[in-house]
């Protein structure tokens, strides 16, 4: 398996059953307005039922995620 690191997803198009999620790279952050500058960097192709799975594990993830920031928070109040 190969990883690859992404900074952003910047679109998703769907186009005869197949997603099309779009990447791309920070190239530039300008601190005086707090903007970046993107460039493409990966496509990644999978059928609908995979963009769905995708959706409902990173849905999961995000509650995960809120539930132990919240859980730390609390134990920092203590």
């Amino acid at each position: 398996m190969q990883d690859i690191f992404v900074d952003r997803m910047v679109n998703i198009s769907v186009v005869q059953g197949v997603a099309r999620l779009d990447f791309a790279r920070v190239d530039q952050i300008n601190t005086d307005d707090n903007t970046l500058k993107l460039s493409p960097s990966y496509r990644l192709a999978m059928p609908i039922d995979a963009l769905a799975a995708l959706a409902e594990q990173s849905s999961k993830a995000v509650s995960e995620l809120k539930e132990k920031a919240a859980e730390a928070a609390e134990k920092k109040e203590d």
